[in-house]
């Protein structure tokens, strides 16, 4: 974060073994500008390259993480609540459109591209408690041999509640857009899903009322698939 005179603005950087992946920063940069006016975002103020590194100056989003909201209003309802209005607003975004395909093929081919320049996260102590893998190499022959069949969306594919702001009990914007794209929306429910277990320790309700706000039935196979591929990314 950087402050001054201006209001605070972030800068991210990536290097050169993150080209090509969701982990570029000029991936981010394409897809903040591409969302302007279709969902909150930041503001691309700046962006270049220099000697192998690339720079995305941004601006600050309105609101507070949901975390931090959560901390200061601790009501389960009212999370679970903000992470229905997200994907609600996410679903509602026309991929008619969209040139940023982001679903299991590119993500698989992402996943060989991370775990070949070691960017992937293949410390399973790192992973969910109970996954049933003890290494990267399994796990990922595993999310490539077990593919659901997608449905089509926007996503924001890295959703949680650091990277949903909110204010004034309603969703402000979304921040770290560098694996959005059109992809299966279970994905996003998915990381939902794995957050409110988090939060609430494995209680129920929350996750009932997640699912009567969307009006879904929990795909509880897709649920699963999407949160072992998140543990590697």
């Amino acid at each position: 974060a950087l402050t001054g005179r201006q209001p605070t603005l972030y800068l991210k950087t990536s290097d050169p073994r993150c080209q090509g992946t969701s982990y570029d920063v000029e991936r981010e940069k394409d897809l903040l500008l591409w969302l302007q006016g279709r969902l909150p975002v930041p503001e691309v103020l700046h962006y270049e390259e220099h000697a192998g590194t690339k720079f995305l100056l941004m601006s600050a989003m309105s609101g507070i993480p949901a975390r931090e909201d959560h901390q200061q209003q601790p009501d389960p309802d009212r999370l679970v609540r903000h992470y229905a209005e997200a994907v609600r607003l996410l679903r509602s975004v026309s991929i008619s459109d969209c040139p940023y395909p982001y679903g299991l093929d590119q993500r698989l081919q992402e996943l060989d591209l991370l775990l070949a320049r070691q960017l992937a996260d293949v410390d399973c102590k790192n992973w969910e408690t109970g996954t049933p893998f003890t290494d990267a190499q399994s796990l990922a022959a595993y999310l490539r041999t077990h593919k659901p069949p997608e449905e089509g969306g926007f996503t924001h594919g890295d959703l949680g509640r650091e990277n949903l702001f909110v204010r004034g009990g309603r969703i402000s914007g979304f921040i770290d857009v560098g694996r959005s794209g059109v992809a299966d929306p279970w994905n996003d429910i998915a990381l939902c899903v794995r957050s409110l277990q988090h939060t609430f320790g494995g209680r129920r309700e929350p996750l009932d009322l997640f699912f009567n706000l969307l009006e879904i039935e929990p795909d509880w196979d897709k649920i699963s698939y999407y949160i072992l591929l998140d543990e590697l990314f």
